[in-house]
C-alpha cells in the first residue's frame, strides 16, 4: 500500500468529546482494521483550540503509531506477514 492509497481510505467517525482544557474524536475503518484518534488543547482562559495531535491504531494487532508513516510501515509490514504465513 502506498501513503496515497492509505490517505484515501474512508475513516468514519465513532466517539468524541470536547472537555474545558481539550477535545477528543476517533474515527474508524473496520474493512482495513485501522482507527484514528486526535486530541486536540484547548486554552482554558480564552476557549481557542490548539493544533490536534493525531495517533493511528492497527486494530487486529493492537499497534499504535505516531505518524501516519508508521501506520503505513505496520499496515505493509502485517501484509507481509499475513502473506508468508500462508505460503
Amino acid at each position: 500500500m502506498t501513503l496515497e492509497e492509505l490517505a484515501a481510505i474512508p475513516l468514519q467517525y465513532t466517539f468524541g468529546y470536547s472537555a474545558e482544557d481539550h477535545g477528543l474524536r476517533q474515527y474508524i475503518n473496520e474493512e482495513h482494521q485501522i482507527a484514528k484518534q486526535v486530541i486536540t488543547p484547548r486554552k482554558i482562559s480564552t476557549g481557542e483550540w490548539g493544533k490536534g495531535k493525531a495517533t493511528f491504531k492497527l486494530l487486529d494487532t493492537k499497534e499504535e503509531f505516531d505518524t501516519i508513516e508508521g501506520l503505513l510501515a505496520g499496515i505493509n509490514a502485517r501484509k507481509s506477514n499475513l502473506h508468508e504465513k500462508n505460503k
